[in-house]
C-alpha cells in the first residue's frame, strides 16, 4: 500500500511539472517567431509528445487502473495513445541527432532547406516507426491476465522484446551519430582557429547561437537515452527473475526511471537558451500577474529604446556627412579670387 501511494504521489508530482512545461515550450515556440527555427520544430513537437504522455500518466492515475490486473487486450487499449507517443519521441530523437549531424557537416545546405519541407520530411520515419509498433503489438494480443496495466507488458513478451530491440537499435543510432557530430564540430572549430573569418563578430554569436542549440539537443538525447536504457535494462532483469512475485512488486518502479523524461524540455531549453528563457519568463510573469520577473519587459524595452537611439544616431550620422559637403562645396564658391 505504501509502495502504491508513493509511486503514485511521484507520478502525480513529475507529469504535473511536465504538463506545465511542455505547455509552456509550446506556447512560447507558437507565439515567439525568432523561436521557431528546425531545431525548435523539433522541440515543439518533442514537447507535444511529452505533453500526451504525462496526460496519459495522470489518466492512468484517475482511473486507478495501473496497479489494476487486467487482460493484455484491455491494458493495450487503454494505453494505445501512450505507446503511440512514447514510440514517437524515441524515433524523434533519432531525427533530431539527424538534424543535429547536416547542420554541422551540411551547415549550408542545412540552412536553404525550406523549414516546412525539411521537418515534415523527417517527421515520416517517426511517425510511421510508431504506427508499425502499433500495428506489431496487436499481434497476439491475448486476454492473459497482466499484474499491472502498464504499456511494456501489454504486448505478447515476444512482440514486446522485438520493439523494444527495435528502440534500443534507434537510441544507439542516436548516440553513434551524436559522438560522430561531435568529432566533426571539434574538428572545424580547430581548422577554423587562427582564420580570419572566425574573428569577425557576427560569425562568433552565430556559432555561439549554434554550440547552444547543440548544447540543448545533446543534453536532451542524453537524458532520454540514460533514462529509457536504464528503464530497458531493469525491465528485463525483472522478466528474467524466478520469484515472480518480488519481480512484480520491484516491476512497478521502472516508472520511475522514466519520469524526468517526461518533463526536461522546458529545463533544459529554459537553462541553456537564452531566447526561451526570456519567453519562459514573460510568460512567467502573465500567469503571476506581473510578481515574477517583472522586470522582463523593462528589459525589453531598455533594448528597443537604445536600438532606436542607435538607429537616429546613424541617421544623423548620414544627413550630416553630405550637409558637410555642401557646405565646404559652397564657401569654396564664394570664396574671392586673389
Amino acid at each position: 500500500m505504501v509502495q502504491k501511494e508513493l509511486i503514485e504521489s511521484l507520478i502525480a508530482i513529475f507529469m504535473s511539472i511536465g504538463v506545465f512545461g511542455n505547455l509552456n515550450v509550446i506556447i512560447a515556440i507558437g507565439r515567439k517567431k525568432i523561436l521557431r527555427t528546425k531545431g525548435a520544430m523539433f522541440v515543439l513537437f518533442l514537447a507535444i509528445a511529452h505533453l500526451f504522455c504525462n496526460i496519459s500518466e495522470l489518466i492512468g492515475l484517475v482511473l486507478h487502473y495501473r496497479f489494476t490486473p487486467m487482460s493484455r487486450r484491455k491494458c493495450f487499449q487503454y494505453n494505445i495513445l501512450y505507446t503511440f507517443f512514447v514510440l514517437f519521441q524515441s524515433s524523434l530523437f533519432l531525427m533530431m541527432a539527424f538534424d543535429l549531424c547536416f547542420s554541422i557537416v551540411l551547415p549550408l545546405k542545412h540552412m536553404l532547406w525550406k523549414k516546412s519541407r525539411y521537418v515534415l520530411v523527417m517527421l515520416i520515419f517517426p511517425v510511421a516507426f510508431s504506427i508499425f509498433c502499433i500495428l506489431l503489438s496487436m499481434v497476439n494480443l491475448s486476454d492473459e491476465i497482466a499484474p499491472y496495466c502498464i504499456f511494456m507488458l501489454a504486448p505478447d513478451p515476444l512482440v514486446y522484446r522485438s520493439i523494444s530491440s527495435l528502440n534500443v537499435f534507434c537510441n544507439v543510432s542516436t548516440l553513434i551519430i551524436i559522438i560522430g557530430s561531435i568529432f566533426v564540430a571539434l574538428k572545424k572549430s580547430k581548422n577554423m582557429r587562427g582564420s580570419r573569418h572566425s574573428n569577425s563578430s557576427k560569425t562568433g554569436s552565430l556559432k555561439e547561437e549554434k554550440n547552444k542549440v547543440f548544447r540543448s539537443t545533446f543534453f536532451m538525447c542524453v537524458i532520454y537515452m540514460g533514462s529509457w536504457m536504464l528503464a530497458t535494462c531493469m525491465f528485463k532483469v525483472l522478466i528474467s527473475i524466478k520469484d515472480e512475485q518480488a519481480a512484480v512488486e520491484l516491476l512497478s518502479y521502472v516508472v520511475v526511471v522514466v519520469l524526468p523524461n517526461y518533463c526536461q524540455t522546458y529545463f533544459v531549453a529554459y537553462l541553456r537558451s537564452p531566447r526561451f528563457r526570456k519567453a519562459f519568463q514573460e510568460q512567467l510573469n502573465w500567469m503571476t500577474c506581473g510578481i515574477m520577473f517583472s522586470k522582463v519587459f523593462d528589459k525589453t524595452k531598455n533594448r528597443s529604446i537604445q536600438a532606436l537611439n542607435n538607429n537616429q544616431n546613424q541617421n544623423q550620422h548620414s544627413r550630416s556627412l553630405p550637409e558637410r559637403q555642401s557646405s565646404v562645396k559652397f564657401s569654396e564658391n564664394t570664396k574671392m579670387p586673389k
